[in-house]
């Protein structure tokens, strides 16, 4: 195993609805739940009053508009953070004429979030309220300075707290609210700056969301925040609201990257409209970026455009050098022993180096840390990207000794540490991998909603699909499983041949990204796809296409496909042609730390015995007393029973919270385990002949009839292309039935 394809959720009845089966695998359930989901109206959008604090903010800025004190909204140098700045500054200059003072720290210079040195300019200026948007949440020294100095704070902030909360007058984190069930729960920053808003405008007015939406969403997109619940809603509207063209600078800026505002998705706000505003912030002034949003000015916003984009392209240019220069560094590492890429450099660029982890994450699907060192201080900036299956956060927690600083959460962190503490950290970090992951951990996961038949996609289908946008983290495009596939037609195409276009054998087509060198290997093999369905429009023409997220060719046992509920893993290898081969692949696999194999042939297991020492390998007798990382079922059980029996012996010894499974028997030991029950019944019978009143042999001969009929029951469940069905067999099965 290499890869793991892990299937939601089987659809075996056609009858019923796949919308409510994929809703359901997102834990929508219940007809509110959907009607929010699939409409996402305004009016579904929390109370902001559920924020604790929420009153006290209202209250101390409604004093300082009535009496004309000085507000300075306190901001960051992310789109998140230029976004909150923009929401605020352009409601109270909207709603109260106000033109609000505003700070972004400089990444360089200030760094993250509050600082003293900045706030003393600040007070200079005798500001008499300070509002923060998307940071403060941890600035304990920096809130009692201000309380000293006399100035009210106003925190909002949805990173997560710690024990204890800065003395602010009050403090809006989504974190503070006791509910287990808050519709609101993983707003980013803008998304709380939009709650303030709410509550300082009573009834949102459709004017002000036209104005504000647009750059929630964009914010929101950003700062990758799961779109669902209130994030959802944010975005769903505030794509809809970006064509009525109330964001001057927005406009000015979708216009100057030569994109369509109808129809915008969540894809090209992350990935094309975003990329500039936090360039700014990377490499030059998050100013830059904030002007753009709240200017009026139509000559300003297009000379900020052009400039951001220009500011994107240098910032790609030093991206893809910092990138080859990371791969050159990463030929030196053996990564299958350190199972992460930890690098440094003199001359990399702090503000550059996540998005070069988050692509060497991509690529190498392993822990990335990258480094920019600052010579003259002896320090070095970090950037942490982390896969699926580990916390990133906890594991620099685990190294915190060895580190000045760090935040963050589960998927991505920052960190400063010594420059000559690099080396020590690596040790630390390293014994965290090993302690906490196993080798399956590393594989690249892959997430199958639905499997579907190809010959039910229709247009009406696809139109139907359009309900679950916007796509994007939490609520990615449905990807449907499709499996027993030909092609009729196979070729390369596009710059240096990269990708494939591949013609199936019912007329639809499929195009494959950077799949170009398999077009041999899909050409002459049956194969799956992991694939969303769309409508390719080209040259006036509508085509049915299938985008294609992953294939595995027939047989191949490097891709696992895996059935997992009710904490089992049941890895799908049934019907594989020559399957001692691929046992002996599996064993190999360091992934496979221990596993018990159940095994009905003598001499497969003798010769098995001998060459894989370190698994175990069992028949009917057995004793399952130790802990195994996997049970593999190579032979087909005789009943149910049986089978839930090793099962449980399995489980009972199994540390790992996911009991692991392996099928791997074929149709062809049908056959062998109804001769042997035969065999043995006929024996029983000839036995029986002899001696007319054997009455033991008259027992074992109808126990035998019956596990023949037991086995003819079982084999029908057993093969089920549904694991999810045997897996819930498993799960209610009641030991009722003793079987000698």
């Amino acid at each position: 195993m290499e890869k793991i394809w892990n299937l939601s959720s089987f659809q075996e009845n056609k009858k019923i609805d796949f919308l409510d089966k994929i809703l359901s695998e997102r834990n929508i359930n219940t007809k509110k739940e959907k009607e929010i989901y699939l409409n996402s109206d305004l009016k579904y959008l929390s109370d902001p009053f559920i924020l604790p604090e929420m009153n006290k903010a209202v209250k101390r800025i409604k004093k300082a508009v009535e009496q004309n004190e000085k507000i300075l909204i306190y901001g960051d140098y992310d789109v998140d953070g230029i976004t909150s700045t923009a929401v605020l500054y352009r409601f109270f200059k909207s709603e109260y004429g106000i033109d609000l003072q505003y700070f972004l720290p400089d990444r360089i210079k200030d760094g993250y979030g509050l600082n003293t040195k900045s706030l003393k300019k600040i007070v200079k200026n005798d500001v008499n309220l300070i509002i923060t948007v998307d940071c403060g949440i941890t600035a304990f020294n920096e809130a009692k300075y201000l309380q000293e100095k006399g100035v009210d704070l106003i925190i909002t902030d949805h990173h997560t707290p710690a024990e204890k909360l800065p003395d602010a007058l009050a403090i809006l984190n989504h974190h503070l609210v006791e509910s287990d069930n808050y519709f609101a729960s993983e707003i980013a920053g803008v998304g709380t700056a939009y709650k303030l808003v709410q509550a300082l405008n009573g009834e949102s007015t459709t004017r002000m969301n036209e104005e504000l939406l647009p750059i929630v969403a964009l914010g929101t997109v950003a700062d990758i925040a799961p779109l669902k619940n209130e994030n959802r809603i944010f975005v769903k509207n505030g794509l809809k609201m970006i064509n009525k063209d109330k964001v001057l600078g927005l406009k000015t800026l979708i216009e100057e990257l030569k994109i369509s505002k109808n129809n915008l998705s969540a894809g090209q706000i992350g990935f094309i409209i975003a990329p500039p505003l936090n360039a700014a912030g990377r490499i030059c002034d998050a100013e830059e970026a904030l002007k753009l949003l709240i200017s009026e000015n139509l000559e300003e916003t297009k000379s900020i455009a052009k400039k951001l984009i220009k500011i994107n392209k240098q910032r790609q240019q030093q991206e893809e050098i910092i990138y080859q220069e990371a791969e050159n560094k990463i030929d030196n590492i053996n990564l299958e022993s350190e199972k992460s890429i930890i690098l440094f450099d003199k001359e990399w660029h702090s503000g550059i180096i996540g998005i070069v982890a988050s692509r060497l994450l991509e690529k190498y699907n392993l822990p990335v840390i990258l480094f920019a060192v600052d010579k003259e201080k002896g320090t070095a900036k970090g950037s942490a990207r982390s896969i699926s299956s580990l916390n990133i956060y906890q594991a620099l927690k685990h190294c915190q000794s060895k580190v000045l600083n760090f935040g963050g959460h589960k998927a991505a962190a920052g960190l400063s540490i010594k420059s000559s503490e690099i080396e020590s950290f690596k040790d630390k970090f390293k014994e965290y991998l090993f302690k906490n992951l196993t080798e399956e951990d590393y594989f690249k996961r892959k997430r199958i909603d639905l499997n579907f038949d190809i010959s039910r996609i229709s247009k009406e289908f696809i139109s139907s699909l359009e309900k679950f946008r916007p796509f994007g983290i939490a609520n990615p495009a449905p990807k449907f499983l499709f499996q027993n596939l030909k092609s009729r037609q196979c070729y390369q195409m596009g710059k240096k041949d990269k990708h494939l276009k591949i013609y199936l054998e019912n007329g639809i087509q499929a195009v494959a990204f950077n799949l170009g060198d398999k077009a041999a290997e899909i050409s002459n093999n049956k194969f799956d796809l992991i694939a969303q369905p769309e409508i390719n429009r080209w040259q006036g023409q509508e085509n049915i296409q299938l985008k294609v997220d992953d294939y595995r060719i027939e047989n191949n046992v490097s891709t696992a496909l895996v059935f997992e509920e009710n904490k089992y893993s049941f890895y799908d290898y049934r019907n594989f042609r020559d399957k001692n081969k691929k046992l002996n692949k599996l064993l190999d696999n360091k992934a496979i730390r221990k596993a018990a194999v159940y095994i009905n042939y003598k001499k497969e297991k003798d010769s098995l015995k001998k060459v894989f020492q370190q698994h175990y390998f069992f028949g009917s007798q057995y004793k399952l007393e130790e802990d195994f990382s996997h049970l593999i079922f190579y032979s087909l059980p005789f009943s149910f029973e049986q089978f839930y029996k090793i099962l449980k012996d399995y489980k009972n010894n199994n540390k790992n919270k996911i009991n692991k499974v392996i099928l791997m028997f074929s149709k062809s030991d049908i056959n062998y385990n109804i001769k042997l029950i035969e065999y043995l019944k006929q024996k029983e019978l000839a036995a029986n002949s002899k001696n007319e009143l054997d009455f033991k042999g008259s027992v074992r001969y109808n126990k035998l009839s019956r596990r023949m009929d037991n086995f003819m029951e079982f084999k029908d469940i057993i093969f089920k292309n549904n694991l999810f069905a045997l897996i819930t067999n498993v799960s209610n099965f009641k030991e009722d039935k003793n079987e000698s």
